[in-house]
């Protein structure tokens, strides 16, 4: 038969000690004090069957209060932090894109291993203010700190909206080291590049440094539509297609908006032979434009990436605010020299109030004529000799035709 658990005596240890495990501080006047400090903690082992978690640690070293006063503060039992951070990582998936819920991720665990797997209600107002001070004691920038309190934010208000949590509102709320409107951007904004840099990159020697069809076909896609990286990388091969005569890319659930845009295809990516590519691989059967890329946490177009900066580096161009992001960059500031319409070119490439060479874009407008866009879009001009881009098989048969068999072929060895 089991003998009861003995319950030390914990009469007059109150003000004994100060013991913090949300700190790591442990502290007692001398060897008894320590001795009842430590009867302390496993009295609550005892009556609980783990060690206190972060809030009722803390009271054990604090001054008695009268028991009525106690009784009116209960902290209520709530689920665990890791098993709310699966219900929450799981629901957001339907509306986050995958970098975000890595970031997300990332900013979970490292919260976790800073304050404990503790229950979601012990995470009070006090306990992010000292997460907020860990992070600005990194010397994070204020709009890191800042997105990831947002993140923090909508964790605890999604746990108060489903009842993991009884918080009357998120402890996060009120903690944002500016408010949106004020805080003061700091970032540097990618260049354009120069009529020289287009001549360089897109001469001679670009079908040849760019051999591969997401190598030489992403850039120059950014270079006339605006779109960004993987919006172009991870296309769904279904969404290069014709509407209403004009041929287009349909961009949906984009950084800036959830119900996408459609980009009409600039004719000179049409000369250059890129709807025969976007045939090629339909015919193929493949998902996405670019088949043989694999998604990442950074998504589809990391190795693009790679190759237009090793090309960029090897032609010299090595100011580092000249990147790839510089294609869209270029393209909003042509569309700004050849006088189009804001409206159009927010459309075209899907920014939403930004200012552009003091163009400010204040209203998204939807619905416009696709051979309105076309038209403004056709009015992009480049310099660089195109005769030089041309490729003797722009529809990368031979390559197709490889990704096809090792793509049957891990097909026949998963099946078996």
């Amino acid at each position: 038969m089991n003998q009861p658990t003995k319950i030390p005596n914990l009469d007059g240890i109150a003000n004994k000690f100060e013991l913090d495990l949300s700190r790591g501080i442990m502290k007692a006047d001398g060897a008894e004090d320590h001795a009842r400090m430590i009867e302390a903690i496993e009295a609550y082992k005892a009556i609980n069957g783990r060690l206190p978690p972060l809030q009722e640690a803390m009271n054990m070293g604090r001054p008695a209060q009268p028991l009525p006063e106690l009784l009116k503060r209960p902290v209520a039992r709530s689920m665990v932090f890791s098993e709310a951070i699966k219900g929450y990582l799981a629901e957001k998936q339907h509306d986050n894109a995958k970098r975000t819920l890595y970031e997300k991720g990332l900013l979970f665990d490292e919260f976790k291993g800073l304050l404990g797997d503790l229950e979601v209600n012990l995470f009070d107002k006090p306990t992010l203010v000292q997460w907020k001070n860990h992070e600005m004691n990194k010397g994070a920038g204020a709009s890191r700190i800042n997105k990831r309190l947002g993140f923090l934010n909508d964790f605890f208000n999604w746990c108060i909206g489903n009842g993991h949590s009884q918080h009357q509102a998120s402890p996060v709320e009120g903690l944002l080291i500016s408010t949106k409107g004020k805080l003061k951007k700091k970032q540097e904004h990618w260049k354009s590049f120069s009529d020289d840099d287009l001549k360089a990159i897109f001469g001679a020697g670009y079908p040849k440094a760019m051999p591969k069809p997401d190598h030489y076909w992403i850039p120059l896609v950014a270079l006339y539509s605006g779109a960004r990286l993987n919006e172009i990388a991870g296309l769904p091969i279904e969404q290069v297609r014709m509407i209403d005569g004009d041929q287009v890319m349909e961009f949906k659930e984009t950084k800036t908006s959830t119900e996408g845009r459609i980009v009409p295809i600039h004719q000179t990516l049409i000369d250059l032979g890129f709807l025969a590519y976007a045939e090629q691989v339909r015919g193929a059967g493949a998902e996405r434009l670019f088949p043989h890329l694999v998604d990442g946490n950074n998504g589809y177009g990391k190795n693009a990436a790679r190759q237009f900066a090793l090309w960029l580096d090897d032609l010299g161009i090595t100011d580092r605010l000249k990147v790839f992001h510089s294609t869209r960059s270029t393209i909003i500031t042509r569309l700004h020299n050849a006088d189009a319409n804001p409206a159009h070119a927010m459309q075209i490439t899907g920014h939403e109030g930004v200012q552009v060479q003091n163009m400010h874009f204040q209203t998204y407008t939807h619905g416009m004529g696709l051979a309105q866009l076309r038209d403004t879009l056709n009015r992009v001009r480049y310099s660089f000799d195109l005769e030089a881009l041309r490729l003797e098989d722009p529809k990368y048969q031979a390559f197709l035709r490889r990704w096809n068999i090792q793509n049957e072929r891990k097909k026949r060895l998963n099946k078996s």
